[in-house]
């Protein structure tokens, strides 16, 4: 018997939200909202038109399996709970140079460190409720991170389509636990902070935010984006017309924009080892790029990749660079 027994309600386990937020904590998550399991509206997620307008470019993987994405049921059978997760990643700093990549990127992979998290959140939950079962997603599995994190209380989805928390604003990782079991009490989806501020909308160099009429809402032309260009398209060259401002992996651009993330606290320390060896990723032959980028976000990019991100790959690699201003 678990430290708190089982609590069940028709043979289902209802669990406290307060102890599980508490868990979540000790474990070293920022922040804990709880949802029900259900479908995500298209209001919310307005996956389907985004998906017919053809924002996805060469992203097929977005179309498969697209009821999943909106329903955790079908995902996890018997799913009564969403469990979201968040885990700050503001740097005190940024790297410097023509080169720049995206904040998210300047640590080790998030992926494998909050699934380790994930895992352990999962064993001090069924150490106090026996017979708890749930499964951990983190970029893992047609669900969408942030949106659930929205309908957790979380923050709101702001009009550059990312997690908006009102004090740590869109430099969030996200994971959840979808789980068959209940929660006591369950958070309410957060109001909208963005309002009639354009800033992101208005800071993208290439137009790549666009309000889409059908949803009411703005979404993300991957087409025009520069961190899908840096990194999901596979093309040995990028567009001609694209003004990456120096990015060369991932896009930081529309987040430096929001007040959120300008006024939210640095959640983790650049040390100087780190940002050496960051500014110093242009010059890097085939072999230390790889030892750099085994365990980093920037494993997601070949070498021959990056060569055509910073100018140097085959052909049309310089497509415009201008530094950040």
């Amino acid at each position: 018997m678990g430290l708190m027994g089982n609590l069940k309600h028709n043979g289902t386990i209802t669990f406290s939200a307060a102890l599980v937020k508490s868990l979540a904590a000790d474990v070293g998550f920022t922040a804990c909202g709880i949802a029900r399991a259900e479908r995500l509206s298209d209001s919310e997620f307005p996956l389907r038109e985004w998906l017919s307008q053809g924002m996805h470019a060469d992203m097929g993987y977005m179309q498969r399996n697209a009821d999943m994405r909106q329903d955790p049921r079908l995902l996890v059978e018997g799913a009564r709970s969403v469990i979201s997760l968040l885990v700050a990643y503001k740097p005190d700093r940024r790297m410097e140079g023509p080169v720049h990549i995206a904040q998210y990127a300047y640590g080790t992979d998030y992926h494998e460190r909050l699934k380790q998290m994930l895992y352990s959140l999962m064993q001090r939950i069924a150490g106090a409720y026996e017979g708890f079962e749930g499964r951990p997603f983190v970029d893992t599995a047609p669900i969408s991170d942030r949106h659930w994190a929205a309908r957790a209380g979380l923050g709101w989805i702001g009009h550059n389509t990312l997690l908006v928390n009102p004090q740590w604003g869109s430099y969030c990782f996200i994971g959840e636990l979808v789980t068959t079991a209940e929660a006591d009490c369950y958070d309410s989806p957060s109001p909208d902070g963005c309002g009639d501020c354009r800033r992101c909308v208005d800071a993208c160099p290439n137009g790549a935010i666009v309000r889409m009429e059908g949803a009411g809402s703005f979404q993300v032309d991957a087409r025009r984006c520069t961190s899908y260009n840096t990194i999901e398209n596979r093309n040995p060259s990028l567009p001609p017309s694209l003004d990456r401002r120096g990015y060369s992996f991932g896009c930081d651009i529309c987040q430096l924009a929001c007040p959120y993330n300008e006024q939210a606290p640095a959640a983790t320390t650049l040390d100087d080892e780190r940002k050496q060896l960051l500014e110093q990723l242009p010059d890097a032959d085939k072999g230390a790029f790889r030892r750099f980028t085994k365990h980093s976000p920037l494993n997601r990019i070949t070498y021959e990749q990056w060569l055509r991100n910073i100018g140097r790959g085959e052909p049309n690699g310089g497509s415009k660079t201008k530094t950040e201003e």
